[in-house]
């Protein structure tokens, strides 16, 4: 049985049919040693140690072009002395030799000063020079374009302002003038309904007095004939005479109420031409802004860019709109421009 490798033995705690040693308790594992404590100076210069070296910073020409130039009036002023003495040694014979030498030493320290800046002054120092001057000199061009920019752009916002300034005077002024205009229309109408009014009063008025007139006439009458059934003497003359003034009276009523019924008719003809003008132009108004919304949207000033020439805005509309394409390389209508009807 425990040679039988597939038998599996579940009594563990009995040794009499195994041959096996019980197992040994395990060694307990070594204790772990702390890190030796550093103190935070060591730890930063071991840190240090371990860093590798710093590179070498490759050296900068720091020249100046004011350092050049003064270099280089200090050779032009030590040439400049060399040739005035020269000049002075060729042409003067009688010098001592106290002032020969003291030429001379003038000249070979001229001479050692040129030598000194001539070596300072290298090709690649001139070289340098070159490019720093090149570029102080991009550098004041670009300073003088923005400056002129900047310059420009001021003009263009101060004549901006102004343009808005008009425009809002403009703007204003054609408020006012609307005002004044329905201010004035306003009051025509209010004068015109005064004088219709007292027309009528005085039409009213002849028309009464025609009235009182006839009844004046018929009371003569009922009374003249009341007289003649008591047998009263009627005198024909105060009749005639009664009935001619009531006649004169009669007519010149009759003549006024005719001035007043003219007079009225034209009064309500000019009222009314007043009004149809007034529909026709709030009927243009109505048609021009609906003609507006129409090419341009519901913008309130569509012809900001062409400084409100409506007429120039239209053709330059008309002109774009016949070219319209829904083509695979058609340009984008502009932003702000309204979409022409399909069925217009």
């Amino acid at each position: 049985m425990s040679q039988n490798p597939s038998y599996f033995n579940n009594f563990r705690c009995n040794f009499t049919f195994q041959s096996h040693m019980p197992l040994r308790y395990p060694f307990p594992p070594p204790t772990h040693m702390p890190p030796p404590e550093i103190s935070d100076k060591e730890f930063i210069r071991k840190f240090q140690d371990a860093m590798p070296p710093a590179k070498p910073k490759p050296k900068v020409n720091k020249t100046k072009i004011w350092k050049m130039k003064a270099d280089v009036i200090r050779l032009l002023g030590a040439l400049h002395d060399i040739k005035l003495q020269e000049e002075t040694l060729s042409t003067n014979h009688s010098l001592s030799d106290e002032e020969w030498q003291s030429a001379l030493q003038n000249i070979n320290v001229n001479k050692k000063v040129l030598k000194d800046t001539i070596i300072k002054i290298s090709k690649s120092g001139l070289n340098i020079s070159k490019k720093l001057v090149c570029k102080r000199r991009a550098k004041r061009l670009r300073l003088k374009r923005k400056k002129e920019e900047m310059k420009e752009e001021r003009k263009e916002w101060i004549r901006q302002n102004k343009e808005n300034s008009r425009k809002i005077d403009e703007n204003l002024q054609q408020i006012k003038d609307a005002i004044q205009k329905a201010k004035q229309k306003e009051e025509a109408k209010f004068q015109a309904d005064i004088v219709l009014k007292e027309v009528l009063r005085k039409k009213h008025d002849a028309k009464k007095s025609i009235v009182k007139l006839e009844a004046l006439v018929k009371l003569r009458k009922a009374r003249e004939n009341t007289a003649k059934g008591k047998g009263q003497i009627i005198s024909d003359t105060e009749s005639t005479t009664f009935q001619e003034n009531v006649d004169r009276l009669k007519y010149l009523w009759e003549h006024k109420l005719a001035s007043y019924e003219k007079e009225e008719v034209e009064l309500r003809t000019k009222l009314d031409e007043q009004n149809e003008i007034d529909n026709e132009s709030e009927i243009q108004a109505s048609n021009m802004m609906k003609w507006r919304k129409a090419l341009f949207g519901a913008k309130d000033n569509p012809q900001v860019d062409f400084n409100g020439d409506l007429d120039r805005f239209i053709g330059v509309r008309a002109d774009w709109d016949q070219f319209i394409d829904d083509g695979p390389e058609s340009t984008p209508i502009p932003i702000g421009w309204v979409f022409p009807n399909a069925k217009t």
